[in-house]
C-alpha cells in the first residue's frame, strides 16, 4: 500500500454494518454510478476491530486521505484511532452512510452521496477540532457530542435495533423517556459550577446535532476551539415530550430548564448510576470526567459554509 514518492495514497474503508446494514447496499449503488479508479484501495473490515487494525495498517503506510464511509461511530472510531496515533500527515473524508449521521450535518456535507464521496475524495481539507474524555478508567477521543443521561439509554435501545430505521432515533427516545432514571449530577466549566441537581442530558458538543438531526448545540462550531456544554434537568416525561420539537429546531436553549456555557475543560460528576455515555452515538461506561479541547486536531474535507 506504499506510494510512490510525492504521490498522495487515498485509501477508502467502508463499514458494510452501518445504518443497520444499509450502508453495503447504498455503497455497492454508489460505484456503480461513479466507477472508482482500480488503484483506490476498498477495504471492508468484518468487525470494529478489524476497522481499528485496518486504520492502524493504513497510518503505518503513510496514507494521506482516509475515507471513511458509514455513521458517526465508524467516523468516531477512524478519529479515535488516528488521534492516538499522533499523525498529523493524514486527512479524512466522510461519505454518511450511517443511522444518524450527525456529525456530517455539522460539516456540511452534501446529502447526495454521489457529491458527498467526491468532496471526501478530492475535497479541500480543514482543520477540525476533537475532544478529549479522561475518566478513572479510560481516555477517549470524540468529534461530536459526548453525552451523560437519557441519551446513552437511546443510545442501548437503538443498537438493539438490528433494523434502525429512519424513525430508530425518536422511537428509542420515547421508550427511554419511560424508562430513564434521573441522578444528581454537577457540572463544571472552567472551573466554574454551571448546575448541581437532578439531570436529564449533560451534552459536552464540538459538533451541532446528535440523535439524527436533535441540534442540541446549534450555536457549536468544530473549528472554535471551545466546547458547547448544554444541561437539561430532570423535567417530567410529558413535559419534554411537549418540547422535543424545539430541540429538533435548535429552540431550547432559552428554556428555564436548560444551561449553556462554553469552554475549554468541562468536569462531570454525579451520584447513583447512570447509563453509559453516549459518545458519537457509541455507548461508553459512565463515570466521572473530565472533558477538554484538542483545537484543530484533524483535517477533514468539509463543506464551504463550516
Amino acid at each position: 500500500m506504499a506510494a510512490a514518492e510525492g504521490s498522495p495514497v487515498k485509501a477508502v474503508l467502508v463499514n458494510p454494518r452501518a445504518g443497520g446494514g444499509r450502508a453495503r447496499v447504498q455503497w455497492d449503488g454508489l460505484t456503480a454510478q461513479v466507477p472508482l479508479p482500480r488503484s483506490l484501495p476498498v477495504l471492508m473490515p468484518p468487525s470494529s476491530e478489524a476497522m481499528r487494525e485496518a486504520v492502524r495498517q493504513l497510518l503505518a503506510a503513510s496514507c494521506t486521505r482516509l475515507v471513511v464511509v458509514g455513521g458517526d461511530g465508524t467516523f468516531h472510531l477512524v478519529a479515535e484511532e488516528t488521534l492516538a496515533a499522533g499523525v498529523s500527515t493524514v486527512s479524512l473524508g466522510l461519505v454518511p452512510l450511517g443511522t444518524g449521521c450527525d456529525f456530517a450535518r455539522a460539516l456540511v456535507l452534501p446529502k447526495k452521496p454521489r457529491a458527498a464521496l467526491e468532496l471526501a475524495l478530492e475535497g479541500e481539507a480543514k482543520p477540525v477540532d476533537a475532544g478529549v474524555m479522561a475518566g478513572p478508567a479510560r481516555r477517549g477521543y470524540f468529534v461530536n457530542v459526548a453525552s451523560a443521561g437519557i441519551s446513552g439509554l437511546v443510545d442501548e435501545l437503538v443498537n438493539a435495533n438490528p433494523r434502525r430505521g429512519a424513525l430508530a432515533f425518536l422511537t428509542s427516545t420515547f421508550k427511554a423517556l419511560r424508562r430513564y432514571q434521573p441522578v444528581v449530577a454537577q457540572v463544571e466549566v472552567e472551573g466554574q459550577l454551571l448546575y448541581s441537581g437532578f439531570v436529564l442530558l449533560a451534552a459536552v458538543a464540538n459538533g451541532t446535532s446528535f440523535g439524527k438531526g436533535m441540534r442540541i448545540a446549534p450555536q457549536a462550531r468544530v473549528d472554535d476551539g471551545f466546547l458547547d456544554v448544554v444541561v437539561v434537568e430532570a423535567v417530567r416525561g410529558w413535559q419534554l415530550v411537549r418540547r422535543l420539537p424545539l430541540v429538533y429546531l435548535g429552540r431550547h436553549l432559552r428554556l428555564p430548564q436548560v444551561r449553556l456555557a462554553r469552554g475549554k475543560d468541562v468536569r462531570l460528576n454525579f451520584e447513583g448510576s447512570l447509563p453509559p455515555f453516549d459518545v458519537d452515538g457509541e455507548c461508553v461506561p459512565s463515570a466521572p470526567a473530565r472533558f477538554s479541547v484538542m483545537p484543530a486536531a484533524l483535517q477533514v474535507a468539509r463543506g464551504a459554509r463550516c
